[in-house]
C-alpha cells in the first residue's frame, strides 16, 4: 500500500510538473520578447527621466526618444501614467505585435487593456504653478513704471505692455508681454542679462549649449519663479539638434517667439549697433542660428562673442 501511494505521488509530481513546464513554454512562444519588452520599458522611463522630459500630456514623443535609444522595439505610441509607469502602445519586435505595461504583455482585444489604454492616456500631468502674475507684478518710481497693468488681474495683457516683474527678494526687471492666452503669460526681459555670450563653441548641431548654460546659472537666483522642465526645440521643419529639455527658471527667446513683433521697439530696447541677443532656433547651416540685433532679426554665427542673453519666462495668471 506504502509503495502504490509513492507511485501515485510521482506520477502526480510528474503530472504537476508536466503541465507548469507546458505553460511556460505556452507563454515563451507566445510573449518570447517579454523581457525585452521590460527593458524597453525601464530604459524609456530612465531616458525621461535623466533628460528632464516634459511630460506636457502623458504621450511621449517617440520622435524624441528614438533619439535617445537604440533598441529592437518599435512602438507606435509610448505613455507615461502618474504611477511612474510606462505603457507601451502597438509595438512590435519582428512583426511580433505587444501590448505592454507594468510586466505584463496584454492582448489589445481585451476589455481589460482598453480600460487601461484609455485611462493612462487621458490622464492630467499637474503642473506646478508657483507664483502667479499678480504677486509677481511691481512698480518702482525710478523706472518709471507707477502702476501695474489692469490686465494682470482681468483680460488679456496685449503684446508690448510693459510689466515690472520682481524676480527674488531683491531683484526686479522690466518685461514685455510677448503672449497672454488667458492663463499664463510669457514675457521678455527689457535688456539683455549677460552679454558677449557665444550661442554654442563652434556649430549648432546640439543647440545653443554656451547660452543655456549662461541662462541657468544668471537665473538660478530667480527664486520668485517656478523651476520647470522647459522644452527648447528647434523650430526648423528639418531640425539641426533634437529638442532639449531643461530645468530653468527662464529660457531663451525663440524665432517664433519674436517673428510677428519685429517691427516693434521693444524688442530692440537697450540694444547699440553692434550688440544683440541670441534667439534658441537655429538654421539649416550648421555653423549659424537667428539672432536678434538692432532693428533687425538676422542668422549670425554661433561663435560671434558680441551678443547676450535676453530672457523670457512664462507665468500663470489664475
Amino acid at each position: 500500500m506504502k509503495k502504490l501511494s509513492v507511485i501515485l505521488t510521482l506520477i502526480l509530481i510528474i503530472f504537476v510538473g508536466y503541465y507548469v513546464y507546458n505553460e511556460y513554454l505556452k507563454k515563451v512562444e507566445t510573449n518570447p520578447y517579454e523581457n525585452t519588452l521590460r527593458d524597453y520599458s525601464n530604459q524609456v522611463l530612465s531616458t525621461i527621466k535623466n533628460n528632464n522630459y516634459l511630460l506636457e500630456t502623458t504621450k511621449i514623443d517617440t520622435d524624441w526618444l528614438n533619439s535617445k535609444l537604440d533598441s529592437l522595439v518599435s512602438c507606435q505610441e509610448i505613455y507615461y501614467s502618474n504611477e511612474n509607469k510606462i505603457l507601451l502602445h502597438k509595438c512590435s519586435i519582428n512583426d511580433i505585435g505587444s501590448y505592454y505595461f507594468y510586466d505584463k504583455i496584454y492582448d489589445q482585444n481585451t476589455d481589460e487593456y482598453n480600460n487601461l489604454y484609455e485611462t493612462i492616456k487621458n490622464q492630467k500631468i499637474e503642473i506646478e504653478k508657483g507664483i502667479l502674475l499678480k504677486d509677481l507684478a511691481t512698480i518702482d518710481l525710478n523706472m518709471n513704471i507707477t502702476e501695474i497693468d489692469n490686465c494682470v488681474n482681468e483680460g488679456i495683457c496685449e503684446p508690448g505692455t510693459p510689466l515690472l516683474i520682481q524676480v527674488n527678494d531683491v531683484d526686479i526687471y522690466k518685461f514685455y508681454v510677448l503672449k497672454d492666452d488667458g492663463e499664463k503669460v510669457k514675457l521678455i526681459m527689457a535688456e539683455n542679462l549677460v552679454n558677449n555670450i557665444v550661442y554654442a563653441p563652434s556649430d549648432n548641431l546640439e543647440g545653443p549649449t554656451e547660452a543655456l548654460t549662461y541662462l541657468k546659472n544668471e537665473t538660478e537666483n530667480w527664486t520668485n519663479l517656478e523651476e520647470r522642465t522647459i522644452k527648447i526645440s528647434d523650430e526648423n521643419k528639418d531640425k539641426a539638434y533634437t529638442d532639449i529639455y531643461e530645468k530653468l527658471r527662464a529660457t531663451l527667446p525663440s524665432y517664433n517667439d519674436v517673428y510677428n513683433f519685429k517691427d516693434k521697439n521693444y524688442l530692440y530696447d537697450n540694444l547699440s549697433n553692434s550688440s544683440g541677443y541670441w534667439l534658441s532656433t537655429a538654421t539649416s547651416k550648421s555653423f549659424y542660428a537667428w539672432s536678434v540685433v538692432k532693428n533687425d532679426i538676422k542668422i549670425t554665427d554661433v561663435s560671434i562673442e558680441t551678443l547676450g542673453i535676453r530672457p523670457v519666462i512664462e507665468v500663470y495668471k489664475y
